[in-house]
């Protein structure tokens, strides 16, 4: 048994495998690294009409969103819609939404006062992930392969 653990210990695939998934394991934890969080907001008065609130640039470079929506109007009707949702509301107060695209605000009568907020997470690392899982399967067949030489010089006749 010592003579088959020290000839896996001294094969250089077993000990390069060991290597590749180390250093796999390393990127990997590097490219779910998050780097702060951008945010955009934006804020003005909407007068009757069509309005895609936003920055298209900086809603397409991320991928992770948490967008809010303030409206304020003393009376106005608006329809609202994101995504595949789609609402017509008479706003007299505050209203508060949490849009899960970039929000279309069609106001049909009034004036509505709104602020749009859009925080991201930011990985700019995360394309490290790709050779990770290069090295962690060829890192494994290595192993495998090394493991197997070892043991076909030591088999018991």
């Amino acid at each position: 048994m010592r003579g088959i653990l020290q000839a896996i210990l001294n094969s250089k695939l077993v000990l390069s495998g060991f290597i590749m998934v180390f250093l796999a394991m390393i990127l990997s934890a590097v490219a779910v690294f998050h780097v702060g969080h951008p945010s955009y907001s934006s804020s003005g008065v909407l007068e009757p009409g069509n309005h895609t609130l936003g920055n298209s640039t900086f809603e397409n470079r991320y991928f992770y969103y948490n967008r809010t929506l303030f409206l304020h109007s003393k009376n106005a009707t608006i329809e609202l819609s994101w995504g595949n949702f789609t609402g017509v509301y008479n706003l007299t107060g505050n209203a508060t939404f949490i849009p899960t695209d970039r929000p279309e605000v069609r106001v049909i009568n009034g004036t509505v006062t709104y602020t749009y907020r859009a925080k991201a997470i930011s990985y700019p690392y995360s394309d490290l992930a790709i050779p990770a899982a290069i090295l962690a399967f060829a890192g494994t067949v290595f192993l495998w392969v090394g493991y197997a030489h070892a043991l076909k010089g030591r088999r018991r006749k």
